[in-house]
């Protein structure tokens, strides 16, 4: 098993970085992996609610995204399965004084070792989830910003 974990500040909100990491729609401007996203079953972020997403990069696969727990603008958390791997994933967003919002995502990856598209997923989802963070740290930031 491999543990990862990420995190980023934003001068967003809490609710506004929730908001934003919510809309399924907006995750395509976080990395260029995507094809489609549609929930398959329950209301989005619902506990036991599913998820479908089409990757088409490095590998073209359909991950199912379960949402095991969820509490809008504090945590949310998901299991992933594609390929014979399974992702556990947590994401947490905590506010940091009265202007700022720490975001930490953190998981485990299960098999380690295990290869897609002659990469270790290590590498694969380490490198994704920088990309991804990054960038949607930046889009929190430009909220804040036009609402200052």
């Amino acid at each position: 098993m491999f543990r990862f974990q990420y995190q980023v500040v934003t001068k967003a909100s809490a609710q506004d970085a929730w908001d934003i990491f919510s809309d399924w729609s907006k995750w395509k401007n976080f990395a260029n992996i995507y094809g489609g996203l549609q929930w398959t079953e329950g209301a989005p972020w619902r506990i036991g609610s599913r998820m479908e997403i089409e990757v088409l990069r490095p590998v073209e696969v359909v991950i199912d995204h379960l949402i095991i727990c969820c509490e809008p603008a504090r945590e949310v958390g998901w299991v992933d399965r594609a390929l014979g791997i399974t992702i556990g994933q947590w994401v947490e967003f905590e506010k940091q004084g009265e202007l700022e919002t720490r975001i930490t995502t953190w998981g485990e990856i299960a098999p380690s070792g295990a290869t897609v598209g002659g990469r270790k997923v290590e590498q694969l989802v380490s490198s994704f989830i920088e990309t991804w963070y990054e960038n949607f740290r930046q889009a929190c930031d430009q909220t804040a910003s036009s609402r200052n």
